[in-house]
C-alpha cells in the first residue's frame, strides 16, 4: 500500500443543513495517486506537510504545507504526491443543503477549487482536533463539524477581506439580511452602516435606488408588520409586543402604529376581535 490512513466515518442525520460524513488523515508515500475517481459529495483537504499535485478541469495545481484543495461533488479529479516530499493531509468529507453555501462563502466553485489556510498554532489545532473527534462516536460528528466550521471561517474571513469593490446589490442584500435577523433586538441606522461596511450616506442611497424607502422606514415597516402578527396572541400584552417587535419605546411605537394603521394599537387590536 502508498499511503497510511486514518478514516472515521458519521452517520448522516436527518433535517440538517449541513453533515461531516467521514474525516481522515491520510499520510502518502512517494508519487503515490488516488487515481481518476469522482466523488458524490464535497471534500475539504488540508496539507499539513509535502507537497504534490491536484488535477482537475484540465488543470495542475502544484500545492504544498498550508494550501488545500476542494473536490466537488461529480467532476472527475486526480491527485498525486510529490516523488521527493509527499504530502500528508487532513481531510473532511461533507454535503447536505447547506454544504454549496459553505463552500461559495469560503471563495471557492467549480473554477476556484484551491485555497491557502493559516498554519498558526489555533487553526492546526483545530485541524487535528477535528481529526481525532472521530474518535468520539457518542457526538454523532457534531464536534468534528464544529471543528470543520471553525477552520473554514478562516477561508471565509480571508475571502471576505478581498471584496473591497462589492456592488451596491451586495451591500444591499447584506443589510436586508442584517435587518430581517436583528429588526428585534432594537438595532439602528447606524448599526446596519456598521456591519455592511459603509456609511450611512451610502446606505441611504441604495435603500432609495432599490426600495424606494429609507433604511430606517424599512425597519419600521418590518417591525410594524411583525407587531401586527403579535396581535393575535391575546397573552402579551400591548407593551410586550412593542419590544418582541424591536419597539423598544411605547410612546414611540403607538406614533408609528397610529400614522401607518389610523390608531392606537390597543384599538387596532380590538378591531380584530
Amino acid at each position: 500500500m502508498s499511503y497510511e490512513t486514518e478514516r472515521y466515518a458519521f452517520e448522516k442525520l436527518s433535517n440538517q443543513g449541513l453533515s461531516v460524513i467521514e474525516c481522515g488523515l491520510q499520510i502518502c508515500h512517494s508519487g503515490h495517486s488516488s487515481g481518476k475517481l469522482v466523488y458524490p459529495d464535497y471534500s475539504a483537504h488540508f496539507i499539513i506537510e509535502g507537497k504534490g499535485i491536484y488535477s482537475v478541469n484540465g488543470k495542475n495545481y502544484e500545492l504544498c504545507r498550508g494550501q488545500g484543495f476542494m473536490i466537488t461533488p461529480d467532476i472527475p479529479n486526480i491527485y498525486i504526491a510529490d516523488e521527493a516530499e509527499p504530502w500528508k493531509y487532513i481531510y473532511t468529507s461533507f454535503n447536505g443543503p447547506d454544504a454549496q453555501i459553505l463552500v461559495h462563502n469560503a471563495g471557492l466553485n467549480d473554477d476556484i477549487v484551491v485555497f491557502d489556510f493559516p498554519t498558526d498554532e489555533e487553526t492546526t489545532g483545530w485541524l487535528w482536533n477535528m481529526h481525532s473527534s472521530g474518535k468520539n462516536r457518542s457526538s454523532k460528528g457534531y464536534d468534528c463539524l464544529g471543528y470543520f466550521l471553525l477552520v473554514m471561517s478562516r477561508l471565509i474571513g480571508a475571502n471576505s477581506c478581498q471584496k473591497v469593490d462589492a456592488s451596491a446589490e451586495h451591500y444591499m442584500n447584506l443589510a436586508l439580511g442584517y435587518i430581517e435577523n436583528h429588526f428585534s433586538y432594537g438595532i439602528s441606522v447606524g448599526d446596519v452602516a456598521d456591519f455592511v461596511g459603509i456609511d450611512r450616506t451610502y446606505l441611504y442611497r441604495i435603500f432609495i435606488e432599490h426600495l424606494g424607502i429609507s433604511p430606517s422606514e424599512h425597519i419600521s415597516n418590518i417591525r410594524l408588520a411583525r407587531a401586527v402578527a403579535l396581535m393575535e396572541y391575546a397573552h402579551l400584552t400591548v407593551n410586550e409586543i412593542a419590544l418582541s417587535s424591536g419597539f423598544y419605546d411605547l410612546s414611540h411605537f403607538t406614533r408609528v402604529f397610529h400614522r401607518r394603521y389610523g390608531m392606537a394599537p390597543g384599538r387596532y387590536r380590538q378591531s380584530l376581535k
